[in-house]
Parts: C-alpha cells; structure tokens; sequence
C-alpha cells in the first residue's frame, strides 16, 4: 500500500521518517530555495540488512569522495509559482533515457499483481504496461500519464546521498586450492532469525535479530572468527578478499572450474555488527583519509599477504551465509528485496517505510563514468525502488544496483555524491493534491 508517509507528508508539515528525524516540508515551499546540493553529512557506509531471510545482505566499504554541488539550470523551469512542478521541470527529464527503467517497473508490476488488493494504485499503470515494450520516447510519456512528480526536502536539507553497489563475480574452486582457500558457507541449523513483528512486539527497534538456542536461551550467535574456527559447509572456495567482499555485496555469481556458474544467494548473517574494514584501515594509517575504494582495499590486502588478510577480516564480526541459486537470466541482477530481479542502473535500495518498494524515483547527481572519474559527471536517471538496506535509511538516501562484474564493482566503490530527489506518485494517490490531466 502506499506509506502514509507520501499521501500524507507531502501535504501535511509534520513527519518524520527514518533517520531524518525531522518535519518534511510542505509542497507549497518554493522549491527554487533547494536549486543546489551541498555537501552532506558522511553517511555509514551501505549495510545491507534485509527485511527477508531470502533477500541480500551487504555492506559496503566506500571510497570517500568529496560531495559536489549538483546545479541545473532546470531549476529555472519550474512551475510559475516555484511549487509542485510537472515533469517538464524536473532536470534532465525531457532528454533522459526512461526506457530501462520502464522494464524495470514491468517487473514490479508482475509482483504487484500476486495481489491488487494490497497494490491497487499501482493497477492501471501495471495494466497498461504489461507485455510492451517501449522506446525511450514512449516510456517517457507512460510514466506522465500514470504519475505526478514530488520533490522531495528536509528542513535545513536541499539533497541526499547517492551510494552504488553491485553484484560481484567470482572464479571459485568446489574444494581448497592454491589461491582459493576461503570456503562461501552456506547458513548453518543451529542459525536462528527473529522477526519481532510476527511476536507483536517491537525487538530491536522492530527489526529482525539473529542468534541461537543454547539451554533454551535465545544467545548472540559466533562471531567471523569463531565461525571460521568452527567450520561448516561450503558452497566453494575463493580467495580472501573475493570471498569478503561477496559478503559486503550480499550475493554474487561463482564461476566454477568446470564451466558451472551458480548465484550466491544471501541466506542470512550471524547478527553481528558491521565494522568497515576501510575505515579501520584509515584509523591506523595503513590508507589516506578518502582512498578507501574496494580496488585500494583489494591493493592492500595483495600487498600484506593472506595472514593479515584475515586478520583485518576478522575485525568485522559480522558473517554472511549464502545458498546456491540457478542464473536464469545473465543479464539481471540477484532478487531484491520486493522479489524482483534488479536491473542495472534502475534498481535503487531505499528505506521501505519511506518510498513504497515499485516507487519510480527520478535522482539529479553525478555518476562516475569509469573507476577513475571520481568527481563524476551530473547525470539524471529515473529508478525504480526494488531494493533496501540497514544503512538505506530516510527520505534523501539511496542505493543504485549498477550491475555485475568487476567493472561494475570498481565504478561502485567510488558512488558516494549528493543527489536530489522526486518521487513519482501514483495519479489515483496524488489526486486530492491536484494531481492534473494525464497526456493524451
């Protein structure tokens, strides 16, 4: 269903959601006021604690970047009165490229269509999408006639932060070999999932806990070093720092010597904090302040040998299991958190009890164009919210699935920029706001 949060705080002054912890502003506020993004505040790096056993768990160690100032001279296009503009103002949107997305959005629609009673705003434009397929021209217009732009802002906030994470592949053994020594456990019995919501009661601030039963007593489960010690069963083998960031990643794709390629899929974690292994490199002056990529962290750990490797590893209690899944489709993603296969570049994590998961958000930022191009190039995209995260928290924080492989790994190691954000609203939901006609 949709959040109260957009029926209502879009409307209304008083809200808070996620980590935000403050007041949306009403629509009504001048939105050429928020025409810049400034620097915001150092986020956690993306820890990736699903809401579902079945989905991904990942944490990702990110290469800190300075945050630049996102301008458009779009901003000058809005609406007469400067509130509640129609797509036309929305920066980059008449020239985008709406088309991957719109395939994206058909594999929401199929989710949404287990059940129309709980997703009936998302009905007509499902049914008008289903089986097309559309150009980029087309999609533009689709999304216009089902949708009204909201931009979205914080008091004392004009933007948010962009991160990216990917799907990594890895060459692996089915048993222990040189170069290939650290076995993919998959998840052991004795793990044990609490989900609070299901007992009535709130837990940990109403979100799942891991642990074990010993004597009767629900207890902390081992840690990274303790599951090590104890061993289990492995899916196969990789080397060190493949296998780590796997588990930041939360699945992946295992490429067997034989030729077999078999997806890890996330199947759960011991429940541990997530401690950036990057950050506590910078700490002990082992990496500069802001050169903490996966790619300097991956140098490094090449350059110490394996015994400091894991060593460094073991400082992250936190562990990740995995089960084998079939790839059905190499050119899509892992399943996201609303049960749809991610699609590069249009897939975003989000926090779900702010933007309603099949949410089709358009994001105003800078994307790297390779692994080297750190200040990145202003880009607007429109993305459709399939995916969540532990450190995906608030109204202006996302996550963009930027696809699988190593040079999709390189470039997401180095996303971190600000960005701004519209949430495009069902028009059957945005009707009380004056939502207006649809094309023709």
């Amino acid at each position: 269903m949709w959040r109260v949060f957009l029926v209502v705080c879009l409307v209304l002054v008083g809200c808070a959601t996620g980590a935000d912890k403050a007041p949306l502003l009403p629509v009504d506020v001048p939105q050429k006021e928020a025409a810049a993004l400034p620097e915001p505040e150092e986020a956690p790096e993306g820890e990736r604690e699903r809401p579902s056993d079945q989905k991904p768990d990942a944490q990702t160690d990110k290469e800190l970047v300075s945050q630049e100032t996102v301008k458009s001279d779009a901003d000058k296009e809005l609406s007469p009165d400067g509130t509640r503009p129609d797509f036309s103002a929305l920066p980059g949107w008449l020239s985008g490229n709406q088309a991957v997305a719109f395939m994206a959005f058909q594999r929401s629609c199929v989710v949404f269509s287990k059940d129309w009673t709980a997703a009936s705003q998302w009905k007509a434009a499902c049914e008008e999408a289903k089986g097309k397929a559309l150009e980029n021209d087309a999609s533009r217009v689709f999304f216009e006639n089902h949708f009204v732009p909201r931009a979205l802002m914080l008091p004392g906030k004009t933007g948010g932060l962009l991160t990216a994470y990917y799907e990594p592949e890895l060459d692996v053994r089915s048993e222990p070999a040189p170069g290939f020594t650290e076995p993919i456990f998959s998840r052991p019995p004795d793990l044990v999932t609490v989900d609070p919501k299901k007992f009535n009661a709130n837990g940990v601030n109403g979100r799942k806990f891991m642990g074990q039963v010993k004597d009767g007593i629900l207890v902390p489960y081992l840690t990274r070093t303790e599951i090590k010690e104890r061993g289990g069963t492995a899916l196969a083998w990789g080397s060190a720092a493949e296998v780590f960031f796997l588990q930041v990643q939360g699945s992946g794709r295992l490429h067997y010597q034989n030729g077999q390629v078999i997806r890890a899929a996330f199947a759960g974690h011991n429940g541990h904090p997530y401690t950036s292994i990057g950050r506590v490199l910078i700490k002990e002056g082992e990496l500069d302040p802001g050169k903490a990529s996966k790619g300097a962290i991956e140098k490094w750990m090449k350059r110490s040998g394996p015994e400091k490797t894991r060593a460094l590893m073991n400082r992250n209690k936190r562990y990740v299991f995995f089960a084998a899944k079939p790839v059905n489709d190499p050119a899509l993603g892992p399943i996201g958190t609303q049960g749809a296969a991610l699609t590069a570049g249009a897939s975003l994590a989000v926090d779900p009890d702010v933007y309603p998961l099949g949410s089709p958000i358009w994001v105003d930022t800078r994307l790297p164009r390779d692994d080297k191009d750190w200040k990145g190039e202003p880009t607007q995209f429109l993305a459709i919210a399939q995916d969540t995260g532990g450190a995906i928290n608030g109204m202006m924080r996302g996550d963009l699935f930027l696809g699988s492989g190593f040079q999709a790994g390189r470039r997401a190691g180095i996303v971190k920029h600000a960005a701004r954000w519209w949430a495009l609203i069902p028009r059957s939901r945005a009707g009380a706001e004056g939502a207006g006609e649809p094309k023709s």
